[in-house]
């Protein structure tokens, strides 16, 4: 039996592994390009064992079997992409750059195949063959790449099978191409190789975990390492190759030498430069291996850790989100201090803190951080200290045998501060990922203790607004008693042996004392918060009435027969009645009256209290009236009272309004809820 006869029982191998194949996938119900792309090679077997057998076929068929087989694997493994392309990245470049690059490197193949071989089908097939095996393995590199865990082990087994069609392929016709013959025990074995991989894609089939594949959707970046490696090297091949023939086979082994010669020398000065070896080391491994995180999982990890910090932890939980990322067992935080002078040590998670040991703003550290943003390793800079510009640390921080890595944390160009992680007990290797995970992390975190030290000042701002508003109150209630003291001491020399006064300034002096010990229990922490309970509305409306009699113009009640029963502190609520009917005695003369009127409807009662003294306009009750500090009645008044009695009955759930006019009066209107 000859070569044809070999070539032909590979080929009939070939089509009777595929087409058991195609079946395979239809009946696991896989996704039918994969089937469609098993039929195809099983047909492409058949044309090619027919033309083992010297049975005639069009030029045609053999060109079309040829194109047709690489074309619809790559369909089939275009479909499989789509699915997990969530963003159509490989669609739109395929879509945009995929028919240029086919049309000009297939005439280009075509044509330089015609040169060699002087047959427009031998170059066609040849042109498809090299074409269709860069584009497929491109192809395989995208699925690969972003494969997820629980579909690796069965999509990885269609990667490899198909990888190994192609890799055989693209050494068959790159041999052709040297030898300008295809008649070779490579090609005769092609049916044979392919006949190989279907056992291995039958695995894949097997399994049910590739239909889960059409349902995942994430994002897919588009790497082209593979197309490029192998179109650059296929490029330079032919123009080596063209050379050679050019030139002829003397000069042509002598051009041989010389390149080899130099790829030797271009060799041992990457291994001997560290600086080149390390940037080709971590550009080979950007783009031609898989990354190290799953970065999705490790952010959500990172951010959840955060999540659970509150204002006065924040520091520590910060330690405990970055530590795992490189299996530290602990670490320290340093923030600059308010006065952006040292940093210093303010909070560790499972380390002792160094108290007193202070990082100078002006030390070695802190420069080389802040020029060079890097991540610091300890190890590394003992053992390599000219890649730190021979870096010296304070005496301290280098007696720490346990301290690993510094990670700068920036806000914009500002360094906020640093963590020191620990030295694990199993050292791991770091490359440019860790790095810049790290980095990264460490700006987020910046951010992070920046927005804690706000919110933390904002609620102490908040702590001193509420301290300088309950003293405003309490100048305010003592500034009245001061008034009805002096009203006191004022009249005592006219009426100091009147029985009656003196029982009037007694109950004065006692009312006073009376109101003073309540402001002081008001500002215990026992009873910061207003005592709330049900209180009868007229009670505090007459306790407000008896406290202002002092001063005439006694207002008129007219008040429900029945009890108006509240959820209120009465004291406070009494002294807002207190306040406006002192207003309302300011505004009178002689001959004014005052009257208060209390009106049940529903759930809501009004009070009003209705004056006839000087009004106001409305520009005074619209921009002043309610501005705290701001009064009419000289130094001697703060100006809340007003303020103070609205923010009550808001407090309350109540409404306060206000009608006025110059000349004519005052009414204020203030609705309150009725207790349950």
């Amino acid at each position: 039996m000859g070569t044809n006869g070999i070539a032909a029982i590979g080929y009939l191998s070939q089509t009777l592994g595929f087409a058991a194949l195609a079946v395979l996938f239809l009946r696991r119900r896989q996704i039918w390009p994969l089937a469609i792309a098993a039929a195809v090679s099983a047909l492409s077997g058949v044309v090619f064992s027919l033309q083992a057998m010297n049975i005639g076929v069009a030029d045609a068929i053999i060109v079309l079997a040829e194109w047709a087989r690489y074309g619809a694997w790559i369909v089939a493994l275009l479909f499989l992409l789509r699915a997990l392309d969530e963003g159509r990245i490989a669609e739109h470049y395929a879509r945009r750059f995929g028919p240029i690059a086919l049309v000009v490197a297939g005439t280009v193949l075509a044509g330089y195949s015609y040169y060699k071989f002087g047959s427009i089908t031998d170059s066609l097939v040849m042109a498809g063959g090299i074409l269709g095996a860069l584009f497929l393995i491109s192809t395989l590199e995208q699925i690969y790449r972003n494969l997820v865990s629980d579909s690796r082990s069965s999509l990885e087994y269609i990667c490899v099978a198909l990888f190994l069609m192609a890799a055989y392929d693209l050494l068959l016709f790159f041999r052709g191409l040297s030898t300008g013959d295809l008649e070779s025990d490579t090609w005769v074995a092609r049916g044979f190789v392919n006949a190989l991989v279907v056992p291995v894609l039958g695995v894949a089939g097997w399994r049910s975990t590739i239909d889960r594949v059409v349902d995942i959707r994430r994002p897919v970046a588009f790497y082209v390492s593979w197309l490029l490696v192998l179109g650059i090297s296929m490029t330079v091949w032919l123009f080596a190759d063209f050379y050679v023939i050019a030139i002829g086979q003397y000069w042509g082994n002598v051009a041989t030498i010389v390149g080899v010669a130099a790829t030797l020398l271009a060799l041992c000065i990457v291994l001997l430069s560290g600086t080149i070896r390390g940037r080709t080391n971590v550009f080979l491994r950007k783009v031609f291996f898989p990354y190290k995180y799953d970065y999705r999982r490790e952010w959500l990890r990172f951010v959840g850790t955060l999540s659970e910090s509150k204002l006065d932890h924040v520091p520590r939980t910060v330690v405990r989100a970055v530590a795992p990322i490189v299996n530290s067992p602990g670490g320290i935080v340093w923030i600059q201090n308010e006065d952006d002078e040292d940093y210093l040590p303010v909070d560790a998670w499972h380390c002792d803190l160094p108290l007193g040991q202070s990082i100078s703003r002006d030390s070695q550290l802190v420069r080389f951080l802040r020029d060079r943003q890097w991540i610091i390793d300890f190890n590394e800079l003992a053992a390599r200290p000219k890649l730190y510009d021979d870096l010296a640390l304070d005496p301290w921080l280098k007696s720490r045998v346990d301290f690993w890595l510094v990670v700068p944390l920036f806000l914009g160009d500002h360094l906020l501060g640093m963590i020191v992680l620990l030295k694990p007990a199993v050292m791991p290797s770091l490359n440019f990922e860790d790095h810049d995970l790290l980095r990264t992390v460490g700006r987020h975190i910046a951010t992070h203790i920046k927005q804690a030290e706000l919110d933390k000042r904002l609620a102490e701002s908040r702590q001193f607004g509420a301290y300088n508003r309950l003293t405003a109150f309490l100048m305010h209630d003592l500034n009245n008693l001061i008034a009805q003291q002096s009203l006191v001491v004022k009249n005592a020399e006219k009426h100091r042996h009147d029985p009656k006064f003196v029982d009037d300034t007694i109950d004065t002096i006692a009312n006073s004392v009376a109101r003073m010990n309540r402001l002081m229990q008001q500002l215990t922490s026992a009873s910061k918060a207003p005592q709330v309970r049900r209180t009868d509305l007229r009670d505090a409306l007459k306790k407000a009435v008896e406290r202002s009699k002092e001063r005439g113009h006694v207002p008129s009640l007219d008040l429900s027969p029945d009890p108006i029963m509240l959820k209120a502190d009465a004291e406070r609520l009494t002294s807002i009645f207190e306040h406006i009917v002192r207003n309302a005695q300011d505004a009178t003369d002689q001959n004014g009256r005052i009257e208060i009127k209390t009106i049940v409807s529903g759930s809501t009662v009004q009070v009003s209290i209705r004056d006839n003294g000087r009004g106001m306009d409305s520009e005074f009750i619209r921009e002043r009236l309610f501005r705290p500090f701001d009064s009419t009645k000289g130094r001697n008044s703060m100006g809340i009272g007003a303020y103070q009695a609205r923010d009550y009955v808001r407090t309350l759930g109540g409404q306060m309004d206000v009608s006025s006019e110059v000349k004519v009066g005052t009414e204020f209107l203030i609705s309150l809820p009725l207790a349950d």
